[in-house]
């Protein structure tokens, strides 16, 4: 008798266990939302690399060389606060076809980045620039004045599409969700599209440039309760 009443008495217990798990239990999910904006700025980075046997010829040379870019730049109503030294490096340059290294020259490397706020006379200022002496032209992206705003209305829909997910999820499983219990912000991007014929090019302009699409997109983590 004692032994049947123990055996009951651990049955409740489990029974009334998986019920408060049952009712405690949650549903987690991931939620993401998008923003696209057309861009209406623009940045790249521009440089010199200049070598010569003298070190202070090599300096000479590229300072030289990057004024003029800059000049060339600010001719054409770049400000001057929208051109920010990025790189700046000095060293040597070595022959390695004798028994050991020997120093022949240097080498000097100067970058600049410059915000492009009137996208229209960006492959001006493009060509602007290799014209004036740089011989390093990479990392062009284009951005949106109006990202933040951009990235709290992806944010809002990416939480609003995780609860909705939850929401799914629970009701897969014959739950029906409860409160939100966290929301956590995830990962966030700002990705560049190309798109054909975005941009339209005057053609007197020698460098071809699209400006595609610019797309913020925000990711947030649910955790909903389930009843």
């Amino acid at each position: 008798m004692k032994k049947l009443l123990g055996i009951l008495l651990v049955l409740m217990l489990i029974v009334g266990s998986a019920s408060a798990l049952a009712e405690g239990s949650t549903v987690t999910a991931i939620g993401s939302g998008t923003v696209t904006l057309v861009p209406d700025m623009a940045s790249f980075s521009v440089g010199i690399t200049t070598q010569d046997a003298l070190i202070t010829t090599a300096q000479t040379a590229n300072a030289a060389a990057m004024q003029a870019v800059i000049a060339a730049l600010t001719a054409l109503n770049v400000a001057r606060e929208d051109i920010q030294t990025e790189y700046y490096s000095v060293y040597p340059v070595y022959d390695y076809q004798g028994s050991a290294p020997k120093v022949t020259g240097y080498e000097v490397s100067n970058t600049v980045t410059v915000v492009v706020r009137d996208l229209a006379s960006l492959p001006t200022l493009l060509d602007a620039a290799v014209e004036a002496g740089a011989n390093n032209v990479y990392s062009l992206t284009f951005q949106s004045s109006e990202q933040n705003t951009a990235y709290e209305q992806a944010l809002t829909a990416a939480a609003q599409d995780a609860l909705r997910k939850a929401a799914l999820m629970a009701q897969a499983i014959g739950r029906e969700a409860g409160d939100p219990l966290s929301i956590t912000e995830n990962a966030s991007s700002n990705v560049f599209f190309a798109q054909r014929a975005a941009y339209s090019l005057d053609s007197s302009y020698a460098t071809p440039i699209e400006n595609g699409m610019v797309t913020i997109t925000a990711e947030v983590t649910a955790v909903v309760s389930m009843k």
